[in-house]
């Protein structure tokens, strides 16, 4: 009878405790280091795609002010499609809106006051597109 107990007790196959916690740690271990990676990731690329937004406005921008729908000294807002004209702008752009309307809202985690893209085309005809704290490099006409 001990002998049929001893020879059940090897026919179970499975895994012990030991070999699960030590699983387990790994697994932990491989999360800990990939997460911080993950989010640095996806925080670059949010950033990467306002830059690309931005280069697009201001490429939209030289083209208006090719056409003198924007001129030196103009200011305006654009947000997720649509744009607003600021106190300064003297172009003879009926509506900016139908311009930008395939430019996406930032992807950056900004503070609401600051989910979109200011243009700034200075007197000598540089355009300047800010998002949140970024600042895209300006072009010369």
């Amino acid at each position: 009878m001990k002998e049929l107990l001893t020879k059940e007790r090897k026919k179970k196959k499975g895994f012990t405790l030991i070999e699960l916690i030590i699983v387990l740690a790994i697994v932990a271990i491989i999360a800990a280091i990939a997460i911080p990676n993950f989010t640095k990731v996806r925080t670059e690329s949010k950033s990467k795609a306002d830059i690309q937004s931005a280069e697009t406005i201001r490429r939209i921008t030289l083209t208006l002010m090719a056409e003198d729908k924007v001129l030196p000294g103009d200011t305006f807002t654009v947000t997720a499609g649509t744009a607003t004209k600021g106190s300064t702008f003297t172009g003879k752009a009926e509506d900016l809106g139908s311009y930008f309307k395939e430019v996406k809202a930032p992807q950056q985690d900004l503070a609401d006051e600051k989910k979109n893209y200011v243009v700034t085309v200075d007197k000598a005809g540089n355009v300047k597109v800010v998002v949140g704290k970024v600042t895209v490099p300006e072009i010369k006409k």
